[in-house]
């Protein structure tokens, strides 16, 4: 039964992150060209695909979560330690990024030094939501877990 709830819980998961991702770059590009609009799309897709594999370590952070039994410590390690976990990696990621686009020769051509920031920029999204989507995923179970079974 258990397994049942939790197997629904993640294909429900899979989806309501796509659907998250759709609507906060929505509201990210707002203001923007029409152009930009796809990159919601985009976004979105990538996160749907992603969270297939992030959800081997969602489901790792839920059993080293079942494994805290004192449950102020557990609600702490999962509103703060993990924030903090992930706000520590994103800042690596953005400094390897940085040092990635140290490394590649710049040019005096305004277009090909803006299509490389907006390439960085695209990749530097792609390893944020990388890091993001598990944590958001084993909210999302978590929750959804709790509404199956009171259901």
């Amino acid at each position: 039964m258990e397994q049942q709830i939790m197997k629904k819980s993640y294909k429900l998961s899979h989806i309501i992150l796509a659907i998250l991702a759709f609507l906060i770059f929505n509201i990210m590009f707002i203001n923007e060209d029409i152009s930009w609009k796809f990159l919601s799309f985009i976004f979105s897709l990538i996160t749907f695909i992603i969270s297939f594999p992030s959800s081997i370590i969602s489901k790792k952070i839920i059993n080293l979560g079942n494994n805290i039994k004192n449950n102020m410590i557990k609600t702490l390690f999962y509103i703060i330690v993990l924030p903090i976990i992930i706000f520590i990696l994103s800042i690596l990621i953005y400094l390897f990024n940085m040092l990635v686009l140290d490394i590649i020769p710049t040019s005096n051509d305004f277009a090909t030094e803006l299509g490389q920031g907006l390439l960085i920029l695209f990749f530097i999204t792609v390893e944020i939501i990388c890091i993001i989507v598990p944590y958001i995923q084993t909210l999302i179970v978590l929750i959804l877990k709790q509404m199956i079974k009171n259901k």
